[in-house]
């Protein structure tokens, strides 16, 4: 009765209206700020009239390298610093990155080199945040859903350094959103995704275990063909080049000893609680290869596409050591499914508090909870899962069990 009482109050409070103005308020409140940092020099342009370092230059000095043809100086460290100090200033960045993604990262940013820094930071950051709302759409067609995703803090901290965290969020909404329907090309948005290749590491093994030969088979074709087009378009040494960042790292996987990477990883909590490395690695590993195996397992059964796909989207952010905050925009995909599947089966008591929860820990940026937030996430799959065949059974509340059925207009009122 008292998870009942539970459900009860979450469908008072979980209305769409309401998502829709609370939701709406953080985006504006998220807006505001970054406007009034950039008018008091603190975002994007300093006080001084200079550029704001931040990651968006690297990208953008790739863009302008690959325009002019001299793709080749982008891979050669002393030249593309050397590009970064005479934009940013000497002195102003904590440290001076090497480019750091494969070469098929360029066909992303290549455009950026057509237009000025301002426009083209603009221009990204808009045009990103629209791809990343188009796959919650996708997978949710409502505004709430939408409004909703531009809530959590890691939206306003892509923003804030003009990341591809966004992206990286919307290749992974695709590629699960058409997954069933197009599997060619679910497989060609997994193919994009290997830009970033440490976050796609767990499809493939979904894809095994699912049997899904053509999501599959489109994935592997659409990366070679990319990768032998970044080869030509940009020069074989881009791959060497990315191949030596992977292995020249610090035990931090920082790529330089004195910048702290707050990594939102089981690695980053273990290392942000001073273990040492091998406690680090070694409990980062066993967490990675448990996730591994509960995402085989999962999707290996018959078990609901919506569940097996937020299943994906938390293990691919708990199964690499190295993930910043801003990556973890593709726990909003993750969300976005197990609310679809809430939608269509009725919600479990306590499950939308504790995803509300889990957004306002976001906003301790300064610890890498991100580890404690996916275990939460996590939670809230298995335990659908395990009400998995309740779904299909009217359970009264009189019958004394945890879980209720209602249909979508009880669990999702308008409010109106």
């Amino acid at each position: 009765m008292v998870s009942y009482t539970l459900l009860q109050i979450e469908d008072r409070f979980f209305t769409e209206r309401r998502i829709r103005f609370y939701g709406l308020g953080v985006a504006v409140a998220y807006a505001l700020s970054l406007a009034w940092r950039l008018v008091h020099g603190q975002w994007v342009i300093l006080r001084d009239g200079g550029l704001r370092c931040v990651d968006f230059g690297w990208m953008w000095l790739s863009g302008r390298f690959a325009v002019s043809g001299n793709s080749a100086q982008i891979f050669d460290y002393s030249t593309f610093s050397a590009a970064q100090i005479a934009l940013f200033g000497h002195g102003n960045c904590p440290f001076i990155t090497p480019y750091v993604y494969p070469p098929t990262y360029l066909f992303m940013t290549y455009f950026l080199g057509f237009m000025p820094y301002l426009i083209a930071f603009a221009a990204w950051v808009l045009a990103t945040l629209f791809l990343y709302g188009t796959a919650v759409y996708t997978i949710i067609p409502r505004r709430a859903a939408v409004i909703a995703a531009m809530s959590p803090f890691f939206v306003a901290v892509n923003a804030d350094f003009g990341h591809n965290g966004y992206i990286t969020a919307a290749l992974v909404g695709f590629s699960l959103a058409f997954l069933e329907r197009r599997p060619w090309l679910s497989g060609i948005f997994v193919g994009l995704l290997t830009y970033k290749p440490h976050i796609g590491v767990l499809f493939p093994l979904a894809l095994l275990a699912s049997r899904n030969w053509r999501a599959l088979a489109s994935a592997m074709v659409a990366t070679v063909i990319l990768g032998i087009e970044a080869a030509f378009a940009f020069g074989s040494g881009g791959w060497a080049a990315f191949l030596h960042t992977l292995l020249d790292r610090q035990s931090t996987l920082s790529p330089d000893s004195a910048v702290p990477l707050a990594l939102h990883s089981v690695f980053g909590l273990l290392r942000w609680a001073e273990t040492s490395g091998p406690v680090s690695w070694g409990g980062h590993f066993i967490v990675a290869a448990i996730v591994a195996l509960t995402v085989w397992v999962v999707w290996a059964k018959p078990i609901a596409f919506s569940l097996k796909a937020a299943v994906l989207c938390i293990g691919s952010a708990m199964v690499p050591p190295y993930i910043l905050f801003y990556d973890l925009c593709i726990l909003s995909i993750a969300v976005a499914f197990l609310v679809r599947d809430g939608m269509s089966r009725g919600f479990l008591p306590g499950e939308r508090t504790v995803i509300l929860i889990c957004f306002a820990a976001l906003f301790f940026v300064q610890v890498p909870i991100g580890p404690v937030v996916c275990a939460a996430l996590f939670f809230l799959a298995a335990r659908r899962i395990a009400a998995h065949r309740k779904f299909d059974q009217a359970i009264t509340p009189s019958d004394g069990e945890f879980f209720k059925m209602k249909p979508l207009v009880a669990n999702l009122p308008t409010g109106e």
